[in-house]
């Protein structure tokens, strides 16, 4: 029987304990983060990384989970896989994909410069290049869900001063403040605005912006509305490398009409309503299934945008696998002991291309809407998601019986992927879609490959990328596409 811990609050975990429930778990701790009779924070003494004897697996947020990952012991399972910060992050999803890419990586994610290192390369690039540019940037801070400062600069009597990263103390979420759309005009001085707080030393400066980032200025509109397309992504393990992607979603619609000419309508500066469309800032906005939008689209042009997402996807996760190898090797938890549950959002634009904005650590499993329709439908789309997470990693109570019995189960690549296959529910694997291992890991081969440098793909990634060729079952499973509501 497993014991599961740690859930970051009531509401985000509800459908994942619900599922491992279902598959025999029994909640070992980690109570919500408020006190539901008093409100009060909790004690930290509660984390699950502080009580490493008393459960089978960890659910939490990627902070706390990540500090887990040194401690984790032999058939423990944590839902964070250390070193996928090189894509959860703003800034590391763009590097990842521009160091691994290059140009190729700005058909990916819209064209972006880090702040404030790259800020000169944004100039040069706007002056290189003034019919490429579409007049509008967004201003990003490096916190999902808005939220964060940027970069720490010492004033010296030199001038400019040297910069170091926040502290702890200081690296706090600043709610309503993780966006910010402005005219290329404007974006220049706008990337050095400051946080003002009484509690700085002296001679310190928080930027509040850490990424710019070209505005797509043409989205494909709805009802005159724009919307962005949430996906949910398992990671299941890295060594080797698999990806699945479900073929339930939401599609989540901005608030107001979209109008390009109206760039602020915030109290705090940030995008007006009809510019944005994450679910933090329209959680009681329209709704609709993937079906719902591949019933508008058409089969046709729905099919295409699916699997264009899906080739963005796994060339991002693709894309994290040298720094991912790094930090594993850095971190060593024991073999098969780490996986990850990832939402990611694109933006369709006017012509069907989608782009990838952001890929979400901790993706929110809430199921809270104003009109109870609407948060059924989203309970439709979450909870086979979520419990088809469960199944597809084998966490039913057998699992763990075995390792309290001393025994693993069978881990051979093939053997193992053909078990997830039989056991994947909803999920669609994207294996086949991750860049072909070039003959060697020379640069001249990756090169050659299309890429600017080598993935460090393993003998047993090369081995399961022969096995995805030649398996029927896994050309089948790869080839749904998530059906128009109504055929």
């Amino acid at each position: 029987m497993a014991r599961v811990r740690a859930f970051s609050s009531e509401g985000s975990a509800a459908l994942v304990e619900r599922a491992l429930r279902e598959a025999g778990g029994v909640r070992a701790g980690g109570p919500p983060k408020l006190d539901a009779a008093t409100g009060a924070k909790q004690s930290d003494g509660v984390y699950g990384y502080m009580h490493m004897d008393s459960w089978d697996l960890l659910w939490s947020v990627t902070a706390k989970a990540a500090l887990a990952a040194d401690l984790l012991r032999t058939q423990q399972m944590l839902s964070i896989i250390p070193g996928l910060l090189a894509v959860s992050r703003k800034t590391t999803l763009v590097r990842s994909l521009r160091d691994t890419f290059g140009e190729a990586a700005w058909g990916i994610v819209p064209r972006s410069f880090k702040l404030p290192d790259e800020l000169d390369d944004w100039g040069a690039w706007v002056a290189r290049n003034p019919s490429r540019d579409t007049g509008l940037w967004m201003l990003k801070n490096n916190k999902q869900a808005s939220g964060g400062w940027g970069v720490v600069e010492v004033a010296t009597e030199e001038g400019r001063g040297r910069r170091m990263p926040p502290t702890a103390a200081l690296h706090r979420r600043a709610r309503g403040t993780g966006l910010r759309l402005v005219r290329t005009a404007e974006a220049f001085s706008a990337c050095f605005e400051a946080v003002s707080r009484p509690d700085l030393p002296p001679g310190m400066r928080l930027y509040r912006w850490y990424l710019a980032q070209q505005y797509v200025t043409t989205p494909m509109l709805i009802d005159e509305r724009k919307f962005g397309v949430r996906l949910w992504v398992l990671v299941p393990d890295v060594a080797p490398l698999r990806i699945f992607v479900h073929t339930r979603g939401l599609v989540l619609f901005s608030s107001h009409r979209y109008d390009a000419e109206q760039l602020s309508g915030d109290p705090d500066g940030g995008p007006p309503p009809g510019h944005v469309t994450n679910y933090a800032q329209n959680e009681n906005g329209d709704v609709w299934s993937l079906a719902q939008l591949a019933a508008h689209l058409g089969q046709a042009a729905w099919g295409k945008l699916w699997h264009a997402m899906c080739r963005s996807t796994a060339a991002a996760f693709a894309a994290a696998l040298p720094r991912c190898a790094e930090v594993m090797a850095t971190v060593a938890p024991p073999s098969h002991s780490c996986f990850q549950f990832f939402g990611l959002d694109f933006l369709v634009d006017a012509t069907g291309r989608p782009w990838l904005l952001e890929v979400n650590a901790t993706p929110s499993m809430k199921v809270e809407h104003s009109d109870p329709a609407t948060a059924a439908l989203i309970l439709s789309q979450k909870w086979p998601a979520t419990r088809d997470m469960v199944a597809l990693l084998g966490l039913g109570a057998e699992r763990f019986d075995l390792a309290a019995a001393g025994r693993s189960p069978d881990r051979s690549s093939p053997a193992y992927a053909e078990e997830e296959l039989h056991r994947r529910g909803g999920f669609v694997p994207l294996l086949h879609l991750f860049p072909s291992p070039p003959a060697s890991s020379t640069p001249e081969a990756a090169a050659g490959a299309g890429l600017l440098r080598p993935l460090p793909w393993s003998r047993e990634d090369r081995a399961l990328r022969e096995w995805c060729r030649a398996s029927r079952a896994y050309q089948q499973a790869a080839a749904e596409v998530p059906v128009a509501a109504g055929l």
